[in-house]
């Protein structure tokens, strides 16, 4: 436990101790002190593909340096949906009654013993993954890549579509009081984006494509965007998303139904880093091919298949760099200073909201791209 708490840096300490801050505290001043707490809870759970029932079970008690959280908002992710029409990604295999989600945010319920950092009231971000801590990657700062990761709403951890969730302390981060708890919700997303920009050490005036306008390409753009990219353009083969893209964060969109789109992105400028968003592998061509020698393409998307390919001998010529990216690194510290600082602002990634017994209905929505749909949210 010690050799984790130094790994993640008590990321809740640094937040409470954050100076830089014009706009108010990290964390209200005005939060209650007392939740009351009923005996039993609503809980999402996905009894086979496609079929979701609403149960009553108990509301958990949290243990030795645990909280309770009250949640209050939980984004519907891809990879949600991923589990809910096919009922695996790869070789994590759902095994029903399952409960889905890791987008939440919340307000801290309760506190078990030993919680130090965190009272209750508290308005929290919540990191999804919890790392071993001790393993070599975890030691080397790739706590995403520990092979003992337990993330929530992946096979066999259980996610968090339901009122109450326990969570370790030092997953919980407390948010300031400028960002709403939908807004706190859509954080861990954007964090995946701050974490492929990362890892492509963007550099200030480069010109990036992002192909697929979902969510998570959104946000990776408007990362981009702040890190310092001067061009930004993006594709997709849905022509409201192309939409959305292009009123939020893109100076050009082109429309990848059309076989020629790398070559029509590289008309428009030379590119210096390619992000592929959308998980198929034409966006995969089509994001390594466009961009220029000696640049870089990062993978994000989450294929449905098993095995993707690449073009060996155009890639290779040009010494294409090829960076496989894996959700975040523990990244919601630095997208909520982005956020606080207004140099990320994620207004408009949400673009529907259900509560939770509607949840099949947000999923079948998410999975058809229905209504203009970006990112669906259920609020509870």
């Amino acid at each position: 436990m010690q050799v984790e708490k130094r790994l993640l840096a008590n990321i809740f300490e640094l937040n409470r101790k954050e100076s830089f801050l014009k706009e108010g505290p990290m964390v209200s001043q005005t939060t209650p002190q007392h939740i009351t707490i009923p005996r039993t809870m609503h809980s999402a759970v996905l009894e086979q593909q496609r079929t979701i029932s609403l149960r009553e079970v108990a509301v958990p008690e949290p243990g030795p340096g645990e909280a309770l959280v009250r949640l209050r908002a939980v984004g519907i992710c891809g990879s949600d949906v991923h589990y809910y029409v096919d009922g695996r990604i790869g070789d994590a295999v759902v095994k029903y009654p399952y409960v889905l989600g890791h987008e939440p945010s919340g307000e801290i319920a309760a506190l078990g013993p030993g919680v130090q950092h965190l009272k209750v009231g508290d308005r929290v971000a919540l990191e999804p993954a919890r790392s071993c801590g001790v393993c070599q990657n975890c030691l080397a700062g790739r706590p995403n890549c520990c092979p003992q990761v337990r993330f929530l709403g992946s096979p066999p951890v259980a996610g968090v579509y339901e009122e109450y969730h326990i969570f370790p302390e030092h997953l919980c981060v407390p948010i300031p009081d400028s960002i709403s708890l939908e807004t706190a919700a859509v954080l861990e997303p954007l964090a995946v984006g701050v974490h492929a920009v990362a890892m492509s050490r963007l550099r200030l005036g480069d010109r990036v494509v992002v192909m697929g306008c979902g969510p998570v390409g959104i946000l990776t753009a408007k990362a981009a965007r702040a890190a310092g990219a001067t061009f930004i353009a993006m594709t997709d083969i849905i022509s409201d998303r192309r939409a959305h893209a292009a009123r939020m964060v893109a100076d050009v969109v082109f429309d990848a139904n059309d076989s020629e789109v790398a070559q029509q992105v590289k008309s428009v400028s030379e590119i210096d880093i390619a992000f592929e968003a959308a998980g198929v592998q034409e966006a995969v061509d089509d994001a390594t091919l466009c961009v220029r020698p000696g640049g870089a393409a990062v993978i994000i998307g989450i294929p449905t298949v098993d095995r993707i390919s690449i073009w060996a001998h155009q890639l290779r010529r040009k010494e294409l760099n090829i960076l496989m990216s894996r959700r975040s690194n523990f990244d919601l510290l630095p997208a909520i200073r982005l956020l606080v600082r207004g140099l990320i602002n994620p207004a408009g990634v949400v673009t529907h909201r259900f509560p939770l017994a509607r949840l099949a209905e947000g999923m079948e929505m998410v999975h058809n791209v229905q209504d203009g749909v970006l990112k669906a949210m259920i609020i509870m």
